[in-house]
């Protein structure tokens, strides 16, 4: 009778593993699983705002882009967007490690992020946004009609000037160098931390990071997070 239990046991063991197996498999293999989401859940509003952005004057940038969207990427990222992800993590957790006593160690992070599981929902502005930028300049906005009492010439070198500027910030930086606002590192894998389910697949958020607050950015991505994990049979 003991063998017997005994070998009902290694079974179902062994079928769990197969099954987690199988469940993370499936999970890691998807190459784009927003696709089976309404267009409306990825993206989002980062409409103009003032004295809400951080130190370095971030908000400032986005004074004039309102619409964003989520994008689904798979290890290694594209080096302009890890590159960003890396300045966007040090730029809001670098002075809280380097008063740790761990310290910062931004290669290690680097190593984390390329990690062969590592997936990613990455917050980009939208390149439509770019030319709206420019498109401020043009004698048809509020600024050049109120100016409507400046001579002809001035009005055309005011216009000018101000798209000169702008294609200057903008013409030379590729759409991956210019538009990461935030992004979320997770990974599907086995629940180690559960003593008495460690064979349970989730999802595991490694890192969270926004360029900016008062947008309900993080809380998007952690409820993308939550429908990826029910649709990929996650327990959580």
């Amino acid at each position: 009778m003991a063998k017997s239990s005994k070998r009902r046991h290694n079974n179902t063991g062994s079928s769990a593993k197969k099954q987690l197996k199988r469940i993370l498999a499936h999970a890691n293999a998807q190459s784009n699983p927003l696709a089976a989401l309404p267009s409306a859940f990825l993206t989002v509003n980062v409409a103009p705002c003032k004295n809400n952005g951080n130190a370095d004057g971030d908000n400032d940038a986005l004074s004039n882009k309102h619409g964003a969207t989520i994008h689904y990427y798979k290890s290694p990222l594209p080096e302009p967007i890890l590159k960003q992800c890396l300045e966007l993590f040090e730029r809001n957790m670098g002075e809280m490690y380097r008063k740790s006593e761990w310290g910062l160690n931004m290669e290690e992070k680097r190593k984390e992020l390329l990690h062969e599981d590592a997936r990613f929902l990455i917050i980009m502005l939208d390149e439509n946004d770019v030319d709206d930028v420019r498109q401020s300049a043009s004698p048809s906005n509020g600024i050049a009609e109120s100016a409507v009492n400046m001579t002809d010439d001035a009005n055309e070198i005011t216009s000018n000037t101000a798209a000169m500027a702008i294609d200057k910030k903008t013409k030379n930086a590729s759409k991956e160098e210019q538009n990461v606002i935030g992004f979320a590192h997770f990974r599907f894998e086995p629940d180690e931390d559960s003593p008495h389910n460690p064979l349970l697949p989730i999802t595991y958020v490694y890192e969270l990071q926004i360029s900016i607050t008062s947008h309900g950015l993080g809380q998007k991505l952690m409820t993308l997070i939550e429908l990826l994990s029910l649709q990929l049979q996650m327990t959580k």
